[in-house]
């Protein structure tokens, strides 16, 4: 069996911006944890949203220590610049099946999702990123795993569905579930199963694909704020940093929770959201450009948030309210812009 050469290291000449407040950072309680241990940490899908969040809290957490204690894989090699300036290498996903390491945290971020379901292959593709994590659990063991799931696993009066004709992509997040929790339960490590519906903050790696991002977005540029929806749309925020937090927590606390959704305070109309973002983004109320409204069946992609709240509280994280995530997506975003610059 393989194993893998880790190379991170700091640049120098990087056009870097001032990050020191918009990071994803880990609650000092867990830096504590993670520095004090020496386990090793798996991160898949790491050029991702969530990918290059974890990789950048785990920079803040480790530093130094981070070429020995993370091993980053993506769906092919490549070189990832963190924001700090560290560098650092992806391998490619596959290469997971050549990986002796023993047990480690793992961060399964790995899979195609809903805006690839039409491609060739979608299915065949993501069974294969499934199969090949169930095998290097096998072989290797986990300290413990985090499996972002999603909101649409849910079909009608929100039961889970397993339909690939209809949603192949909820239908292979809860086989995932399945998969991955059965797995857990056999081998005896805790894992952290979450339902993801909306997130904002830093790091996120598809701004055209995203519809608060793409609200600030048509801000920063200086309005109109463009909606395409002519029906009631309703969504509600996480912040990516919130969800980490709970999931290092529960894992490095061995805190065993059912699968849970996200969710946020307040759930607001997509109207709404544009003008509420509009007053903390630019100071006053955009012009919001929309179809004419049509009667139809509202859009609600909400998550539960009495179940979000408590494992929020078993962790011991205080939930970012939907104003500071507005504010923090909106400086990453401008941030992207100065890079560019």
């Amino acid at each position: 069996m393989a194993t893998f050469r880790h190379d991170v290291t700091s640049t120098g000449n990087a056009k870097l911006y001032d990050i020191s407040t918009n990071q994803v950072r880990l609650l000092p309680v867990l830096v504590d944890e993670l520095r004090r241990d020496s386990q090793h940490i798996i991160v898949t899908g790491a050029g991702g949203w969530l990918g290059q969040a974890a990789l950048e809290a785990l920079d803040g957490a480790l530093g130094e220590m981070m070429p020995m204690r993370v091993t980053a894989f993506a769906s092919r090699a490549k070189t990832l610049l963190l924001r700090s300036g560290r560098v650092i290498v992806a391998h490619s996903y596959d290469s997971l099946d050549q990986l002796a390491i023993g047990p480690s945290l793992i961060l399964h971020f790995a899979f195609l999702t809903r805006g690839f379901a039409k491609q060739d292959g979608y299915i065949e593709t993501n069974c294969h990123i499934t199969r090949t994590m169930q095998r290097f659990i096998a072989r290797n063991g986990a300290i413990g795993l985090f499996l972002p799931s999603s909101g649409a696993v849910y079909g009608a009066g929100r039961v889970p569905h397993q339909n690939l004709d209809t949603d192949p992509y909820g239908a292979l997040k809860y086989e995932d579930e399945l998969v991955f929790g059965a797995q857990a339960r056999q081998l005896g490590f805790p894992a952290v199963i979450i339902r993801i519906f909306n997130l904002a903050g830093p790091c996120m790696n598809n701004l055209a694909g995203y519809a608060l991002a793409c609200i600030i977005t048509d801000i920063l540029h200086g309005g109109p704020i463009n909606l395409r929806a002519a029906h009631p749309v309703f969504r509600a925020y996480a912040h990516i940093g919130d969800v980490l937090n709970i999931a290092f927590s529960l894992l490095l606390g061995r805190l065993e929770l059912p699968v849970f959704d996200t969710a946020g305070q307040p759930s607001l109309e997509i109207g709404e959201l544009a003008q509420l973002a509009s007053r903390l983004v630019a100071g006053h109320e955009l012009p919001v450009n929309r179809p004419e409204w049509r009667t139809g069946t509202p859009d609600c992609y909400l998550g539960d948030m009495q179940s979000y709240a408590q494992a929020a509280r078993l962790a011991g994280v205080t939930l970012q309210p939907l104003e500071a995530q507005i504010r923090d997506t909106a400086t990453y975003i401008s941030s992207l812009a100065k890079k560019s610059d």
